[in-house]
């Protein structure tokens, strides 16, 4: 078998996966066009409310420390000992 003859013969073999393989283009193409049009949008979206959660969880966190300071202080002035389970937790990083 020569050359010319092989290679005839292999894109003989080759043609049907040729065309299986522009289906299977075509359905990729699809596929990321859904994803694009579809699927991105909303997983952009709650990204952000996600993000603008934990902006406003950050902001509260501070200002629940900030009130409890100043109890805090009215506390230690006025020799009141609040029970353990009253006492807020800080857990910011100043």
């Amino acid at each position: 078998m020569d050359e010319q003859t092989f290679k005839k013969l292999l894109n003989v073999a080759l043609e049907p996966i040729k065309k299986d393989l522009v289906e299977v283009k075509k359905a990729q193409a699809d596929m990321k066009d859904t994803l694009d049009n579809r699927v991105l949008p909303s997983v952009t979206e709650t990204e952000m409310t996600l993000k603008s959660y934990a902006d406003s969880y950050k902001i509260n966190q501070y200002n629940i420390e900030r009130v409890d300071t100043r109890l805090t202080t009215v506390e230690k002035n006025l020799n009141i000992e609040p029970p353990e389970d009253l006492k807020v937790p800080h857990f910011s990083a100043k």
